[in-house]
């Protein structure tokens, strides 16, 4: 491609000495040549300065960063960090432990460069320990005929690894990762990106291998938080000023958080149950009286005393 714009792959890092190479290699590999690679490092102490000194003699398109001290810890400081210290006309974040298809590059900066969206999504593959054990698609659908509702509804996923953005159309946004988010941080920020932007380029063909294994973030996260930031995610989403859901959104809303709610309650997580109790539950105006004090004795009654089914009867929305 003549003239080809620079595209940022930004990549947050925490103790994955162990795989990251794999993904550096991956970046190294692409058949697309006109990129930088920035890695954020979110203080590891596993040895991954000492691998990514390696990686910097090998290519002096990768570049390796700490997050700033004063920043809040998490891959969400280190993917606005990244992009706030990257100069491409285009931006990929990638996940340190993930994996890029040698063309993921060149076939979405050639749909971008000659489309009017904003950006491309592309499909991925779920993989386990190695490459070459392949599970299956992510999800089987990554877009629809209404984009926006669907992917609030979980019915299109695509995670942060698959797009890659016009610089331009991020920087209109007032930010980017909820740096407050612990889970479902891409989820809200997507959310808000649809419905500035609802269509988007398509490649069906998968250009990402996600890793499942044991020590992924993703998948061993703490239960308890990561359902509490699931429930903020959405409440963020339900009540932004900017954003307005149709009734069919908003139901898909509530129901989620009454779910997640419940979820928190029968897991005994008291303070994730009260907080969303006093930001939901205490506000809902379907809710009767009378609902609204059984749910809150149930945070109670399954906190110290592992039951209490009856009190999370609610009415529908």
């Amino acid at each position: 491609m003549l003239n080809s714009p620079l595209v940022s792959i930004i990549i947050p890092t925490f103790n994955r000495a162990n795989l990251i190479g794999e993904t550096l290699d991956s970046v190294i590999g692409q058949t697309y040549t006109n990129w930088e690679c920035i890695v954020i490092d979110d203080g590891s102490t596993d040895g991954t300065d000492k691998l990514l000194n390696i990686y910097l003699q090998k290519d002096t398109r990768i570049q390796y960063l700490q997050r700033p001290s004063e920043r809040p810890k998490g891959a969400n400081s280190c993917r606005n960090y990244g992009f706030e210290f990257s100069r491409g006309e285009y931006v990929n974040w990638f996940d340190s432990d993930d994996i890029m298809h040698p063309e993921k590059l060149e076939i979405q900066i050639n749909q971008l460069e000659n489309s009017r969206l904003n950006y491309s999504v592309c499909q991925s593959l779920v993989f386990e320990n190695i490459i070459d054990n392949i599970i299956g698609l992510r999800s089987p659908k990554i877009c629809s005929d209404n984009n926006f509702r669907d992917y609030l509804g979980r019915e299109v996923v695509w995670l942060t690894d698959s797009p890659i953005w016009k610089r331009h159309f991020l920087s209109q946004f007032e930010y980017l990762f909820d740096e407050k988010l612990q889970a479902a941080q891409e989820y809200e920020f997507y959310c808000r990106v649809l419905y500035e932007s609802p269509r988007y380029e398509i490649t069906e063909k998968p250009l990402v291998y996600i890793r499942k294994h044991t020590d992924s973030i993703s998948y061993n996260s703490i239960k308890k938080k990561r359902m509490f930031h699931y429930f903020l995610a959405r409440y963020k989403i339900l009540n932004n000023d900017k954003i307005i859901l149709d009734n069919e959104s908003t139901k898909v809303l509530k129901c989620f958080l009454i779910t997640n709610f419940k979820g928190l309650v029968v897991e005994r997580a008291l303070n994730f149950g009260l907080v969303a109790f006093k930001l939901f539950v205490s506000k809902e105006k379907n809710f009767s009286i009378r609902t609204k004090v059984k749910l809150f004795l149930s945070i109670f009654s399954f906190y110290l005393f592992r039951k209490g089914e009856v009190l999370l009867k609610t009415e529908s929305f």
